[in-house]
């Protein structure tokens, strides 16, 4: 009886194994071979891809980030501007001084195009190859026999649906250096390292055959070209790759962040990015950044940027800049967040409260007054353009005050804005009235303050 027992037990716990291991699902193996020759050549890029072998779980959720997608291919589900409806731009045109369309946005047969001037002859059809964005604007790519990667000259905003123009077609004229078909203008010359991981011109008599392993922002873009940290044993990986994380110097691992997140010149003026930056390096000795005192366009008169892709420069002037503040310590840039369209950790004041823990009675009353405010609302005013304005916020931290309006732009918030009137509550209020309200709320504090020390 007992042997009967003991193999019932055993042709049972065989069934299972056999149920469980021999017919369940075999495991996917995902690990690319390593190649030890890798690690006697530079240091490549082998793409996200790559880096997902390992790192599933963070590559799938940074693929729900906004990074990944600064560039697309066309097609229904990327494409976001009207190519059927609303498909004219109408402007008057510098070349003749007529109101006349000037862009016809065209889908045929699942392609996209863009029928315009190039140069002072007739309209003439360009098929788009890439998208640019899609979240604030959209622009589009096409690409010229040379190989050649120009930006047309027509912008899709996404608010307010609308093509507008971008640098071609209204302000220059073809052949000045500025318009859109002209060779200085390409993409790979003033835009790609930023857009795409991985980049290489390919320049080579007056042909370009340039190449990338990733669109958007990817994993290297940040951590480093990864041939030799894929190609080593798992105890040898971390001297092999940039970690941003765990790197002594404050300020150059926020260059990471700042080599694409700000607007400027490359060293030899050449391109419109740091072109021989690699993360980790000092990013001064490869950039030369856009200031108010050589493009004032970019600025409002206090100092604040005016314009998309100066985050790093507005951040380079905050306290928390100097204090050794990431940007990933309120932004995630592995995964989006619930609630807020820049993957911040949290979102209103919680974020700003995880560090700020009491702020009532702090430096001024105006704390104490707006308990119903968001700390953003004050400190991070929307006063930034990309699409439209005020859809971008200034990252300097400083709450900035009505006063200003009266410093810098002689009382005129068109000139110069504050913080207040970009607020729901006060926006139609004087300025002459806010810097009253402000001042007399200073008095009363600092006679608060007295009361309390005496």
């Amino acid at each position: 009886m007992k042997k009967v027992v003991v193999s019932m037990i055993l042709i049972f716990g065989a069934i299972l194994v056999f149920q469980f291991v021999g017919c369940g699902p075999k495991k996917e193996v995902l690990t690319t071979p390593i190649d030890k020759t890798a690690l006697e050549k530079p240091k490549d890029y082998v793409g996200s891809k790559r880096c997902a072998e390992c790192h599933d779980k963070i590559y799938y959720t940074w693929k729900s980030t906004k990074h990944p997608y600064k560039i697309s291919e066309p097609n229904e589900k990327t494409v976001v501007g009207d190519f059927w409806t609303h498909n004219t731009l109408e402007i008057k045109d510098k070349r003749d001084g007529q109101q006349k369309i000037v862009a016809k946005m065209i889908e045929k047969n699942g392609k996209y195009y863009v029928e315009t001037f190039a140069d002072k002859d007739k309209m003439k059809e360009f098929e788009i190859v890439y998208n640019i964005g899609g979240i604030w604007k959209q622009r589009y790519i096409t690409k010229f026999p040379n190989g050649a990667l120009q930006v047309l000259p027509v912008q899709w905003n996404i608010k307010t649906r609308e093509w507008v123009d971008y640098h071609g077609l209204k302000e220059h004229t073809p052949g000045d250096g500025k318009f859109w078909s002209d060779s200085q203008r390409t993409w790979q010359r003033n835009c790609a390292k930023c857009h795409v991981t991985g980049f290489k011109m390919n320049f080579k008599d007056e042909k370009y055959n340039s190449t990338w392993v990733d669109n958007g922002a990817a994993c290297e873009a940040c951590h480093g070209p990864g041939s030799h940290h894929v190609n080593v044993e798992d105890i040898k990986k971390l001297g092999t790759i940039f970690n941003p994380a765990k790197f002594h110097d404050d300020r150059r691992t926020n260059m990471v962040c700042g080599s694409c997140h700000s607007r400027g010149k490359s060293m030899d003026k050449k391109f419109g990015y740091p072109n021989t930056y690699q993360v980790g390096d000092e990013l001064t000795f490869h950039y030369v950044f856009v200031t108010p005192e050589k493009d004032k366009n970019r600025f409002w008169p206090n100092g604040s940027s005016k314009s998309h892709h100066q985050q790093f420069i507005d951040y380079s002037r905050s306290e928390m800049y100097a204090k050794g503040v990431k940007c990933w310590a309120c932004h995630d840039p592995h995964k989006p967040s619930a609630g807020n369209a820049s993957s911040l950790r949290l979102t209103g004041n919680v974020l700003c409260l995880s560090c700020h823990g009491n702020i009532s009675g702090s430096k001024n009353m105006a704390h104490n007054l707006h308990t119903r405010i968001n700390c953003q609302a004050c400190h991070m005013p929307m006063m930034a353009k990309s699409a439209t304005p005020g859809d971008i916020a200034s990252h300097t931290l400083f709450a900035i005050q009505p006063t200003a309006t009266e410093k810098f732009g002689d009382g005129d918030v068109t000139k110069q804005p504050n913080s207040c009137i970009l607020c729901h509550y006060h926006k139609n209020t004087p300025v002459e009235k806010l810097i009253s309200e402000y001042n007399k709320m200073k008095k009363d504090y600092e006679t608060y303050k007295y009361s309390k020390i005496n």
